[in-house]
């Protein structure tokens, strides 16, 4: 199965927003990932829409590079091409992006039958 790392999704993000603490593992800056030009440190500001939407158009730019090394068959479609609404009149769009994931089922947690 093909996966993406981190390394290639920083590559389509700006310089250490995704970097690697030695106490925490990776960790991503949620400054640098939106464009901040000040660093988020209160748990209650605001900019998560924002800030998924950017990792996201990442994640599928670096699925974008990465396919374009690999054979037919074989490549990634986890993240889809964005979406764009018709532009409204006071000139704003709805973009869209969308993740597709495999999971294994596990047939453990079942404990009755269905009706």
């Amino acid at each position: 199965m093909n996966d993406l790392s981190f390394a290639e999704v920083l590559a389509a993000l700006t310089p250490e927003a995704v970097f690697v603490d030695g106490s925490k593992g990776i960790c991503v800056d949620v400054s640098k990932v939106s464009g901040e030009t000040s660093n988020l440190t209160l748990l209650s500001n605001l900019g998560v829409v924002e800030f998924c939407y950017k990792l996201l158009d990442a994640c599928n730019r670096a699925q974008t590079t990465k396919n374009s090394t690999l054979p037919t068959g074989s490549k990634l479609n986890a993240f889809a091409d964005p979406s764009w609404s018709t532009p409204s009149s006071t000139g704003t769009v709805v973009g869209r992006h969308s993740v597709a994931a495999q999971f294994t089922v596990s047939t453990a947690v079942a404990t009755a039958p269905l009706k």
